[in-house]
């Protein structure tokens, strides 16, 4: 994987979003997006592929609830969550991506948390922090 193409397209939504180029943000974001959740599905015992997943996962996040889209803010939020959780539940994943997957939940409960306590969700998405 070209690590300086995702880094750089996360390094140039961040600029956006900071002078409030919402659509450019978001464009940069969801390439990076992109780039990273083929690369984590290629190679999904690389933690710090997850990792950088999850964080361009949070930015889009960030970027919508900016805007008051909560609803596309929360799918953002809930997109790294379930798939871990899946992972940690799965009975065809390898322990070690088990591990790895129970790791990352925490870096993804947090946020998720954060954000009910901010916007009210629909009872099925709470369901699913059960």
């Amino acid at each position: 994987m070209e690590y300086q193409q995702w880094q750089s397209l996360l390094r140039d939504g961040n600029e956006c979003f900071y002078d409030r180029r919402w659509l450019q943000a978001e464009s940069y974001y969801k390439e990076a997006y992109d780039i990273l959740a083929m690369e984590s599905h290629k190679r999904p015992l690389c933690s710090d592929t997850l990792m950088a997943w999850i964080c361009t996962c949070h930015n889009l996040s960030s970027l919508f609830e900016a805007q008051s889209d909560f609803d596309m803010a929360l799918r953002y939020l809930l997109a790294p969550y379930e798939r871990l959780k899946a992972i940690t539940e799965s009975k065809e994943c390898d322990e070690d991506l088990k591990l790895i997957a129970i790791k990352a939940l925490g870096i993804t409960l947090s946020p998720l948390l954060n954000f009910a306590k901010k916007h009210p969700i629909c009872e099925g998405c709470e369901g699913k922090l059960q």
